[in-house]
């Protein structure tokens, strides 16, 4: 009987830190999850894609360039609608805001490491695709 206990408490306790350590491992780290709490885009761009001093700094001032066209494009779409223009023009124009938002990224990706811009591209493309075109896309991200 006390070695089917000792058994037991042995294999609980190796079953807990075996949690633990998986739990662990397997985490964002500290930087990536506050920055999603914060809802902080840029932050988490720049933990999450381990982005240096330099790449940060050229990245924020392309998706600060960048708003200003994404949001004409967004107007124009927007007034579309308003208008009621006809599908094939506001096709047209969801389809330019789109290519643009895709060049965007893929010169975002270029800042980035061999290895996280590739990464980023996989994150944020399929995104275009579902984008809805309702106004400028926030830089607020969702946990």
């Amino acid at each position: 009987m006390k070695n089917l206990l000792l058994t037991a408490v042995l294999i609980m306790a190796a079953c807990g830190l075996s949690y633990g350590v998986f739990y662990t491992a397997s985490r964002d780290p500290k930087a990536v999850r506050e920055a999603l709490a914060d809802r902080d885009a840029m932050a988490w761009l720049r933990s999450d894609f381990k982005l240096t001093d330099a790449q940060f700094a050229a990245i924020k001032r392309l998706h600060e360039d960048y708003h200003v066209e994404c949001s004409a494009h967004c107007a124009a779409i927007l007034d579309a609608r308003e208008h009621h223009a006809p599908a094939p023009e506001i096709a047209r124009l969801e389809e330019v805001c789109e290519r643009s938002m895709t060049e965007h990224f893929k010169k975002v990706a270029a800042l980035m490491s061999p290895e996280e811009g590739p990464r980023y591209l996989a994150v944020v493309l399929p995104k275009v695709a579902d984008y809805d075109h309702h106004g400028a896309p926030s830089l607020q991200v969702r946990p």
